[in-house]
């Protein structure tokens, strides 16, 4: 992961020679300078995938689209709320539940519960060895849409943005109180362990923690509120905490990306 937060959300997904882009919420400035960090050149990149409107997701669209041509796949929904940042991009419009491709990646949008306007989560897939990763952030509950497109992947991009605790006891005014803890605001520690006792198999190798609020929440506490659901199963892959500021990954297949997807957090 690029960075994952409120300041800002980049993932970047690798299967041979394609590259794509789920969501830029940095400048694009940042983003040249996070991609630099992994030897990736940001006109390298294939597409960018946007999960909904929101500006810690696309607050880099407009530059980089501009820059480097990113070609943009999104909801209709998403591209309305985001149409003044896309300018003269090309543009695909995908609905919940469409399959495409980009190279050799297979993409499946699913649809999230999230106070956007169209909201989705991905699942990418290598073409050459049927790796598959899944980004599912900002979601205020998981539903059986959600349960299904996760239910089988390689790697698990999972939001645990909040312990309910730290958020009742916070700073926040009531009412983001009640947005965040609502059914269309984000996943607490608490439901993210729900959600990924329901996906757990023998070939799920990495489980990543994204969208940690910086206020209600904690690494720490994130990290052992998912131990403890997978202490209980039979989980051999590993769990990753993704920072605001910082990179992690790449997770996957990387010995040799030729013929296998990598996903760099």
């Amino acid at each position: 992961m690029l960075g994952s937060g409120s300041k800002g959300n980049a993932v970047l997904v690798e299967s041979g020679d394609t590259r794509v882009l789920v969501d830029a919420g940095f400048s694009a400035r940042r983003l040249a300078e996070l991609l630099g960090q992994v030897g990736i050149l940001p006109q390298s990149i294939d597409a960018l995938l946007l999960t909904h409107e929101h500006s810690d997701h696309v607050s880099g669209v407009a530059t980089a689209v501009k820059r480097w041509r990113w070609p943009v796949y999104a909801t209709a929904g998403t591209l309305r709320g985001a149409a003044d940042l896309l300018g003269p991009a090309t543009t695909h419009a995908v609905a919940p539940g469409d399959r495409f491709t980009v190279g050799a990646l297979g993409i499946e949008a699913f649809r999230t519960s999230h106070d956007a306007q169209e909201p989705v989560g991905f699942v990418a897939t290598s073409l050459y060895s049927g790796t598959r990763a899944a980004v599912v952030t900002d979601l205020g509950r998981a539903t059986d849409e959600v349960r299904r497109a996760v239910e089988r992947v390689d790697v698990l991009v999972l939001e645990s943005n909040h312990d309910e605790g730290l958020l009742e006891s916070g700073p926040y005014p009531w009412h983001l109180k009640r947005r965040v803890a609502g059914s269309h605001g984000h996943l607490s520690n608490r439901a993210a362990g729900e959600l990924a006792t329901g996906c757990l198999h023998r070939e799920l190798r990495h489980v990543v923690l994204a969208h940690l609020s910086e206020t209600n929440n904690v690494p720490a506490v994130a990290h052992e509120s998912m131990q403890r659901v997978l202490r209980r199963s039979r989980f051999r892959g590993a769990l990753h905490v993704a920072p605001q500021h910082g990179i992690v990954g790449p997770f996957g297949d990387v010995g040799g990306l030729g013929g296998q997807l990598s996903l760099g957090l």
